[in-house]
């Protein structure tokens, strides 16, 4: 080996140290994390720590014998072996307390080897925390994710244990199947404890089918202030992941609630005349057929795509076909197809067995106006807004979407979205971050579970796409339709989030999926124009919705929430980083750097004078770079370029998402400018590296640009991400 490259050969491995050091010091364990949580006690989460475990029984399974005299006015019910946290009494009696409309809560959990035993949780034992969304019934018909412990009042308690025991065995219930014959839990005792009572579960089978009907009677019976709630601490411990593990798997009750579902639509269809009005067919249309009046339109807008248009109609007639096929139109919007693609289309529409309206109206594409046109000739009672790029795949599925739909409290429903010819996700709902709407798990091969159950069953979500999204009519000229005012982006969500506003929960079915070859109608959104388009509707967005900005109650705010790090991670992971207040910034001339795609800059969020992305040197040991955010003031070319000296911000999702690139753990950043660091305007941004072993330099612009002149300076930003 010669002189030089063992000299550099040593300089890379001083680097790599270095980088070690700084890697350690910005990964922080669950322990110490929760422990700290404990200290601050701020209102924020959630105090921890152990309370001795379950002890032996006050009764047989078929008696409940030696009650504390006086009763707490609640239960608290277990499923797991294991430890309940610290506080669990007052934590009780204070939620009760600020919370008298909820008859009965769930709490997050995590896992602590040995739990159980006598002083056995400590914060360096502690790992796999779960933390829930707040009340999500349809999760709930996916798999019982209340998990190890509920706690009812007790008037619900007697209610549903009066009905439980009500019907003999084998008897037939009125109640949707969920009475058992089984005891399901016991009553039990725990030292230390006054006036509570404890019952562990017996028999997880029966255990769930009791939750249910208590729930349901929750619903039923004290159901308009949302019954049931969701106390963001840790009330248990696990003594083992499998204690967690058993409660995401759907059952054989379960899996028979759904048949139920899909029964009572059809009931519902076929005895009220749900979508069955006689209509006249409008001009323009096919005669209608009045043995298949339309209990369903699907609205597609779509523009000189005949060739995927049909793969879409073709998929509608799948989606339709089951059992008892579903009654189904399509309205179809086209804005301006050429000459010959609108006579493809029109002999396409020709050659199909369904009804089909045709809308040709060429004018500027506007998503919101194109799915109003649709949804104004529609003639069914429920409305599937699709994409032309949009196969269905999955036999049935439009009635299994519909009979979601018309439940009185569901608003908007979608489901799981592949891009084509995989299995690697697009969509399995909308998230609401600090940035913005995003879709969580984009990108994600759908071969394995993801955060407790993340892409399976069905969740509860603020928001689905509008590439496929179903809802009844009536809800949705209640929320008047999609704001036109968003002409390409956030549509979608605004719409979403007014059906939130007045009460319906929207849904996501991760249960079954869809093709999505995504915005073939329109490009990608790279380039800086439209950039900036998606900047300004997202501002539109939160100005009709000032509630709804950084909030999502079916996301914790203890899961990560910064970047477009499209995992479910709990926020512990990334609490090591710091936003990098950037005081001044100096002059730079990039003559002498490179300019390389090699460098790959992504900026992820700007607001508020925070800049957020990541830059990685492809095929490079990044360890051995010293990075430098660019803000080179617009128009391109006047010459000025201000530099922001980079310190590195730890990201998981990099050294996840790119295994075979070296060292990349470090490579985000999190900058505030602060203001007069440089003069107002708008700034496009990028990157500058230099490779401290090889003296190699690179640059490389991002796509996205800042309005440092539009924006406030916040002096009083938290230093720590939640």
């Amino acid at each position: 080996m010669g002189i030089k490259n063992l000299v550099k050969q040593v300089l890379t491995e001083k680097e790599n140290a270095r980088y070690g050091r700084l890697l350690a010091k910005k990964k922080i364990t669950y322990g110490a994390w929760a422990a700290g949580q404990e200290r601050a006690n701020d209102g924020g989460l959630w105090p921890v720590g152990h309370v001795e475990g379950i002890q032996g029984a006050y009764g047989a399974k078929d008696g409940i014998k030696n009650r504390p005299e006086e009763d707490s006015g609640y239960r608290i019910l277990c499923a797991s072996r294991g430890a309940f946290g610290a506080d669990l009494q007052s934590c009780i009696r204070d939620y009760f307390a600020a919370h008298p409309e909820v008859m009965l809560f769930y709490g997050d959990e995590d896992v602590c080897d040995g739990a159980g035993e006598k002083g056995a949780v400590s914060y360096e034992k502690r790992r796999l925390p779960w933390f829930k969304p707040e009340w999500s019934p349809d999760l709930l018909e996916s798999f019982f994710y209340f998990g190890s412990v509920t706690i009812i009042r007790t008037e619900l308690f007697e209610k549903t244990e009066a009905l439980w025991g009500g019907a003999a065995p084998g008897e037939k219930s009125t109640d949707g199947g969920c009475r058992g014959n089984g005891q399901p839990f016991c009553l039990v005792e725990r030292e230390g404890t006054e006036a509570l009572l404890f019952y562990q579960a017996a028999n997880l089978a029966d255990y769930e089918k009791w939750m249910h009907l208590c729930v349901k009677l929750a619903v039923d019976q004290y159901g308009k202030e949302n019954p049931v709630g969701h106390l963001r601490r840790i009330l248990f411990h696990c003594d083992s992941p499998g204690e967690q593990e058993k409660f995401l798997h759907s059952t054989a009750f379960l899996e028979e609630g759904r048949k139920v579902l899909l029964r009572e639509f059809r009931n519902l269809v076929n005895h009220s005349g749900y979508g069955a009005e006689d209509r006249e067919a409008a001009s323009g249309t096919k005669a209608l057929d009045k043995e298949r009046r339309p209990r369903v339109s699907v609205v597609i807008p779509s523009r000189d795509h005949p060739d995927i248009l049909e793969r879409c109609l073709k998929g509608c007639e799948v989606a339709a076909d089951w059992e008892e096929p579903l009654s189904f139109e399509v309205v179809l919007v086209d804005n301006g197809s050429s000459g010959e693609n609108k006579k493809r289309t029109e002999a396409l529409i020709e050659k199909t067995d369904f009804q089909v309206t045709y809308l040709y109206q060429p004018q500027g594409f506007n998503f919101s106006r194109l799915c109003n046109l649709g949804a104004a000739r529609a003639k069914g009672d429920i409305l599937l807004f699709l994409n032309d790029d949009v196969e269905l795949v999955s036999p049935g599925c439009m009635e299994y979407l519909a009979a979601l739909a018309a439940r009185p409290n569901t608003g908007a429903v979608g489901m799981k979205l592949y891009y084509p010819d995989s299995c690697r996700i697009q969509h399995a709902g909308i998230t609401n971050l600090p940035m913005g709407p995003v879709h969580k798990l984009q990108f994600m091969e759908d071969g394995c579970s993801y955060y407790y159950g993340a892409n399976r069953g069905r969740h509860n979500v603020l928001a689905v796409t509008a590439a496929c999204l179903m809802v009844e009519k009536e809800k949705y000229l209640k929320a008047g339709g999609f704001a036109e005012e968003l002409e390409v982006a956030f549509n979608d969500v605004d719409f979403c989030f007014r059906l939130h506003e007045l009460g319906y929960r929207n849904v996501c079915a991760n249960d079954i999926y869809a093709y999505h070859y995504e915005s073939l109608s329109r490009g990608n959104d790279e380039a800086p124009e439209k950039q900036e388009r998606l900047r300004q509707e997202r501002s539109r967005l939160y100005h009709r919705h000032p509630g709804m900005e950084n909030k999502d109650p079916y996301y914790s705010p203890c899961l990560n929430r910064e970047g477009l790090d499209t995992g479910i991670r709990p926020a512990y992971l990334t609490a090591g980083n710091l936003v990098q207040k950037a005081g001044e910034a100096s002059l730079i001339s990039t003559e002498t750097y490179r300019q390389d795609p090699c460098l790959m800059v992504r900026v992820e969020d700007c607001r508020d004078r925070v800049i957020l992305g990541y830059g990685v040197i492809l095929g490079d040991n990044n360890a051995s770079y010293e990075r430098t955010l660019l803000l080179g003031r617009e128009p391109e070319g006047s010459g000025e370029i201000y530099a922001v000296r980079l310190s590195g911000q730890y990201r998981p999702d990099l050294e996840e998402n790119m295994p075979d690139q070296e060292n990349v753990a470090l490579c985000g950043f999190w900058v505030e400018v602060k203001k007069g660091a440089v003069p107002e305007g708008k700034y496009r941004l990028g990157m500058a590296a230099r490779n401290r072993v090889t003296g190699l330099k690179l640059v490389n612009w991002s796509s996205r640009c800042v309005h440092l002149e539009d924006i406030k300076q916040d002096e009083e930003r938290e230093s720590v991400r939640f």
